[in-house]
């Protein structure tokens, strides 16, 4: 589980970069409209990744717990028996 919230954490990362020096050119520079454009741009795709990792992150965990739900259902209402192979 740990393994997923860290990705998360690492797309936040990249998304927060990514507007500091859209901020920080804003403030402390004059950019060209075509170099504000790219790096407003790359802030934009930077969040729409965020959303996107965000998203698989949180089906990965909502998928994780329902197949451990199912599994103790499974158990409970078969009493732990295993997968039978029918033989011949």
């Amino acid at each position: 589980m740990k393994v997923r919230w860290f990705i998360l954490g690492l797309a936040a990362a990249v998304v927060i970069a990514a507007w500091s020096a859209v901020l920080i050119t804003y403030l402390f520079f004059e950019p060209s409209l075509a170099v504000w454009t790219v790096l407003v741009t790359i802030g934009a795709f930077s969040l729409e990744g965020f959303f996107w990792v965000a998203a698989g992150v949180l089906g990965w965990s909502f998928l994780a717990g329902r197949r451990a739900t199912l599994e103790r259902l499974r158990r409970r209402f078969f009493r732990g028996r295993g997968r039978q192979i029918a033989s011949d």
